[in-house]
């Protein structure tokens, strides 16, 4: 965590100024808020106890306004202004120690407190514009006919380089000789012819 000038987390001064807002103590939040400004002249400190000093102003307003209407007598009428101060006043305390809870959680991790519209007056005060968050980039889609599955968008591929491709040279085959029909060879004159029906020489 960050120490200001005097060796103190700067996160201490908003913490007490928001705890002083829940305790309904104004001067002692105005005190904080002073010396984070003067004394340690860190802006993000000034500008979170700005935030809990004009919270607690808020309170303080609503408070002496209900003292007022107390003051005030008039028959018929100051009970039924007295009761609606009263009210206004309890749900403007409730909403103050709401918003103070949530800036001490903030500021603990040293985060903007963010209080509506009272962090748009510590900027100001500040000279300076309060800063818009960024919106995170949409992907554009487009609308896909009725009954077609959806599917998901691929990065185009690049072609592979198309490699030279040469002819096949042409293989040698050597020449088949052709075998030409073979004669039936005549039989021998001298052999005398067999008699198939004899089974031996004749006597």
């Amino acid at each position: 965590m960050k120490k200001g000038k005097f060796g103190i987390v700067l996160c201490f001064y908003p913490i007490a100024a928001f705890a002083a807002v829940i305790l309904d103590s104004p001067l002692i939040c105005l005190l904080f808020a002073m010396a984070a400004i003067f004394l340690e002249k860190d802006e993000w400190a000034g500008r979170q106890t700005l935030q809990a000093c004009m919270l607690s102003v808020v309170v303080f307003f609503f408070n002496q306004a209900v003292s007022l209407v107390n003051l005030v007598h008039i028959p018929y009428i100051s009970a039924f202004l007295s009761v609606i101060a009263t009210i206004a006043f309890v749900l403007v305390y409730l909403a103050a120690i709401v918003l103070s809870l949530l800036g001490l959680l903030r500021v603990r991790k040293e985060e903007e407190a963010n209080l509506p519209l009272f962090s748009e007056l510590a900027y100001h005060i500040y000279g300076k514009s309060k800063p818009k968050p960024v919106a995170p980039p949409v992907q554009q889609q487009y609308p896909v006919a009725y009954g077609v599955p959806q599917q998901p968008m691929q990065p185009p591929q690049q072609p592979y380089p198309q490699q030279n491709v040469y002819p096949a040279a042409p293989q040698y085959a050597p020449p088949v000789a052709v075998q030409q029909p073979q004669e039936p060879q005549p039989l021998n004159p001298q052999q005398p012819p067999h008699d198939l029906g004899s089974n031996g020489p004749a006597v």
